[in-house]
């Protein structure tokens, strides 16, 4: 059978399909059969059993006499490009004490306030006081490793659905992405 998937939760790993006879199939991600993981508007085809759930789900092939289905109205355009882990992880790394991670997720404005502020603030406290300027340099130094840290250990889904969910709210200059 053909149709289009409706629906694909990561979390839950279900999705519904679609029917080109207008009915609606539930299938799980074990029956999930191709390499590009399933999103929402995909043509797929399947195998339906007896139980009305859709086994070996995977992209259709195209059909020469018919057109590509289209998306449903209802799904959103991409205001943003969606954002990549490893861009954010070295950037947070490398130049995170600039703010450079912060200016990539649209935070301008805390962009803008650690790539001024942060070595303003730091370089009038080593002028006036030198312990605590360099207090507060090892601060905002340990605060750019815990946050590129925790870049690198949160997995590939759960930055997906966190960049998505950030950009859906869609963030201002000082809105935060953890």
């Amino acid at each position: 059978m053909r149709g289009q998937i409706l629906v694909f939760n990561e979390q839950k790993e279900v999705g519904a399909i679609a029917t080109d006879d207008g009915r609606r199939l539930l299938f799980h991600v074990k029956d999930w059969r191709d390499v590009v993981p399933p999103e929402r508007g995909m043509a797929v085809s399947f195998m339906l059993d007896a139980d009305g759930r859709a086994r070996q789900v995977q992209l259709a092939l195209p059909d020469a006499a018919a057109a590509p289905a289209p998306v449903p109205p209802s799904a959103p355009p991409l205001a943003q490009r969606p954002k990549r882990k490893p861009v954010i992880t070295l950037l947070a790394l490398f130049l995170g004490i600039f703010g450079a991670h912060r200016f990539y997720m649209g935070a301008w404005g805390w962009g803008l306030v650690q790539l001024l502020g942060v070595p303003m603030v730091i370089g009038m406290m080593f002028a006036v006081l030198p312990p605590l300027g360099g207090l507060l340099y090892f601060a905002a130094v340990v605060f750019i490793v815990v946050e590129s840290i925790r870049y690198i250990w949160m997995s590939d889904a759960e930055f997906d659905t966190k960049v998505r969910a950030y950009q859906t709210t869609r963030p201002g200059p000082f809105s935060f992405f953890w």
